[in-house]
């Protein structure tokens, strides 16, 4: 991971070295994206509340299975390209069979709706295959909003029902994102790009009960892609 974010310096320096010899108005670029997630790898960590009562989160399946749109502007300097990007997915943070209250009090079927926004800069590089084929590899940091405002989290209860709780705090982290793939080139001025990536969203913190009993669960939210997006040059 060390080795990997190292690059990041290296591509913004080479970005900046390329803007001063572009004008703004000339190669600008617009993306529409969809991704879905192939596999979602949370960790948890154990937390106190103010009963001396203690939940402890392990891995859950987090959102895998999600998919996600968003969409993007930004300008290119020769092969190489800086974008702002706009993402958000939705979905049920599962963690049936992880959570486990004091007293060996196992919580089946416990889940959290959560909604991941991100906000991501990205850097790219594209070099050329052919007259229609390119590849392309890309690194991004931003900031990611973690939302469990919606219904909060869903505990089962003995007679088959649920009980909703939590609280709308959100909170937000950085992300942090590599991928690379292979661009196809559609017409003069649009692209499909397919990437497989890397995203580490952040920690998400969810947070059960109110005042001196108010319990927060950190979950680190990363997860692999795959990433399709249509992209236009003007």
């Amino acid at each position: 991971m060390n080795r990997l974010l190292s690059c990041l310096p290296v591509l913004a320096l080479l970005s900046v070295s390329t803007i001063t010899h572009a004008k703004w108005s000339d190669d600008l670029t617009a993306d529409i994206r969809f991704s879905y997630v192939l596999t979602s790898d949370p960790g948890g960590s154990d937390q106190d509340n103010g009963d001396d009562n203690e939940i402890v989160t392990f891995n859950g399946d987090a959102i895998e299975g999600e998919s996600g749109v968003g969409f993007a502007i930004g300008k290119r300097f020769d092969a190489v390209g800086v974008s702002l990007a706009y993402e958000t997915i939705g979905g049920a943070y599962d963690l049936s069979g992880s959570v486990e209250a004091d007293g060996d009090i196992l919580l089946p079927g416990t889940e959290a709706d959560i909604d991941v926004e991100t906000f991501m800069l990205e850097i790219d590089y594209t070099w050329e295959i052919n007259e229609i084929l390119d590849w392309n590899v890309l690194a991004g940091m931003g900031q990611t909003t973690f939302d469990f405002s919606t219904n909060g989290t869903r505990l089962p209860l003995a007679n088959g029902t649920t009980f909703l709780t939590g609280n709308d705090v959100d909170n937000s982290d950085t992300s942090i994102r590599f991928g690379a793939g292979i661009s196809y080139q559609l017409s003069d001025s649009a692209s499909l790009l397919t990437m497989l990536q890397y995203t580490n969203y952040g920690t998400a913190e969810l947070k059960t009960g109110t005042g001196a009993a108010e319990t927060t669960t950190s979950m680190d939210v990363e997860s692999t892609e795959v990433s399709m997006r249509i992209k236009f040059d003007f």
